[in-house]
């Protein structure tokens, strides 16, 4: 196309020059448009539209730089501490946990010390075939979208009782900076009593699926998670192929209130082991079973033996 440009036959206004003949499209070009004019115009076209795109991509690769910054925000409000009010029960005395930081909202939901296993709606909740929900077709009333620009797919389309769901944003956060943009991948949240009591018509046994009224999926506090690297490669969590996410998890996931219920096998935990799954319990009681090595359910035995 330049020499189309920049060699005109100033003599010969309506005429461009021979150098035309030796490229296909300044050929074309000459043939169909006639006028060192209309060749200007066309050249200040291109040159306005180049420049337009290249400001669009500076003004877009500025605001991704800039997105980081927001979550910061939000970590910053979920982390913020308030005074201890968790208690638990030692040799018959109660007495708060040492150095407690609780983030503002647990007070609104945790006014009673200690930690309720039996209640519906409490965060603690303990499900097995012999401990199921009261109210079978219990449905929480404080659901959410979870809402987080840090999963590898849109979080919103699942939902989580609200507390949880603001602890699992925080978590894929931290998760995301971690591993340089590798993200969590959700594969399921809730789950209706319909499509649980489906699972186990169709394929999946009781030793791997819950029961209707003791899954805790049913409790909307549950999810099952993978991995997406920023490359697109897929990784589970299972134990029996470790990686540097699974690590990562079971290291960090209890100060989000995350717990992995099964790791210990049918004969413990009641299932076969699932480490894709990960339950809200409230910081406090993920943490004490993560520093005590132990499972829900090894935990729920040896206070209610």
């Amino acid at each position: 196309m330049l020499g189309v440009f920049f060699n005109w036959d100033v003599n010969n206004f309506e005429k461009p020059s021979g150098l035309c003949i030796y490229w296909l499209t300044d050929f074309i070009v000459c043939k169909i448009i006639v006028g060192q004019r209309i060749r200007i115009v066309l050249l200040t076209w291109f040159f306005t539209f180049a420049f337009a795109l290249l400001f669009f991509a500076l003004v877009q690769n500025y605001a991704q730089a800039a997105t980081p910054s927001l979550p910061m925000l939000v970590q910053t409000k979920v982390k913020a501490p308030v005074r201890i009010v968790a208690t638990i029960d030692t040799d018959g005395m109660s007495s708060p946990i040492d150095n407690t930081i609780v983030p503002s909202f647990w007070v609104e939901h945790h006014q009673t010390a200690g930690f309720d296993f039996d209640s519906d709606d409490s965060f603690q909740k303990y499900l097995n075939t012999d401990h199921p929900f009261d109210d079978s077709t219990y449905t929480p009333t404080d659901l959410l979208p979870i809402d987080s620009n840090f999963t590898a797919n849109n979080s919103k389309t699942f939902k989580l009782r609200a507390e949880a769901g603001t602890h699992f944003a925080d978590l894929a956060w931290h998760f995301r900076n971690a591993f340089s943009g590798d993200k969590l991948y959700i594969s399921s949240a809730w789950r209706s009593v319909w499509f649980q009591n489906y699972l186990i018509k169709q394929w999946c046994s009781l030793f791997k699926c819950a029961s209707i009224g003791t899954s805790e999926h049913q409790a909307w506090l549950a999810l099952d998670l993978k991995v997406i690297t920023k490359w697109g490669k897929w990784y589970s969590l299972d134990a029996a192929y470790p990686n540097k996410y699974s690590d990562w998890l079971k290291a960090n996931a209890a100060d989000y209130g995350f717990h992995n219920t099964y790791q210990k096998w049918v004969e413990i935990d009641g299932k076969i082991v699932e480490w894709r799954h990960r339950r809200y319990l409230w910081t406090e009681l993920a943490k004490l079973l993560a520093d005590n090595n132990q499972t829900f359910a090894e935990y729920y035995k040896t206070i209610t033996n």
